[in-house]
């Protein structure tokens, strides 16, 4: 049997309804609490509730003395929600490694585009710190998902950015590179810097082939 909705949960459900229903953009400004009062017919109590609870799931920002407005929902936060619920199989790793792949080829295409060096200077710096690493024998995975990230910084597009925080939440969560020996490590750096001299170079195509191969391996780790 179905359990029957709480006053609150209905207030929430209307509000989201009339966030919908009006097109309210990010940073729109909300009715008042007052106002929701009247136009529901339910307690102020209920709505501050209902608002509370809008807020703990970042669809609304309430601010003291300003009001209550609609909140840019990031992908961090939509992936905090349901990267609980995504299971580690072989048939989702893979689909992942092609999504990596596919977007990291475009942030290369973006980094060309809206090309800064100290953003590339970013991507060599932690390359170099893998390959110092490496040559203590010690493995660099942070390094080397923080030169990633370097790269979708590079992009200067949020998008990518946030994207790119979520990959490396999943790689990082799974582990799978933990089984990699240190020499690894020095070949990525090799596949690395073949990436960062052909985008300073801007030649793309050399570019992308080379992160393409590089990511490759990624599939090969469901078989270690």
């Amino acid at each position: 049997m179905q359990r029957k909705q709480t006053l609150t949960e209905i207030v929430f459900e209307r509000i989201k309804t009339y966030i919908s229903e009006n097109q309210c953009q990010p940073g729109d400004r909300l009715p008042t609490e007052k106002e929701i009062v009247n136009m529901l017919g339910v307690s102020r109590t209920i709505v501050r509730e209902a608002l509370k609870s809008l807020q703990s799931q970042e669809i609304i920002d309430i601010k003291q003395g300003s009001g209550i407005f609609v909140k840019e929902i990031e992908f961090q936060t939509l992936w905090g929600k349901v990267s609980p619920f995504i299971k580690f199989t072989p048939v989702k790793f893979k689909e992942l490694v092609d999504t990596r792949i596919i977007l990291e080829l475009g942030a290369i295409e973006l980094a060309i585009q809206h090309y800064q060096l100290n953003k590339i200077n970013q991507m060599s710096y932690w390359n170099d710190q893998i390959f110092e690493k490496a040559l203590k024998g010690e493995k660099s995975k942070e390094e080397d998902l923080l030169f990633h990230k370097a790269l979708f910084n590079a992009t200067g597009n949020d998008t990518y950015i946030q994207l790119s925080s979520i990959l490396n939440d999943y790689f990082s969560t799974h582990r799978l590179e933990d089984s990699v020996g240190f020499e690894e490590f020095i070949r990525s750096y090799k596949e690395h810097k073949l990436v960062i001299d052909s985008i300073i170079n801007k030649d793309s195509e050399k570019a992308k082939e080379a992160m393409k191969n590089h990511l490759n391996h990624l599939y090969l780790l469901l078989e270690s």
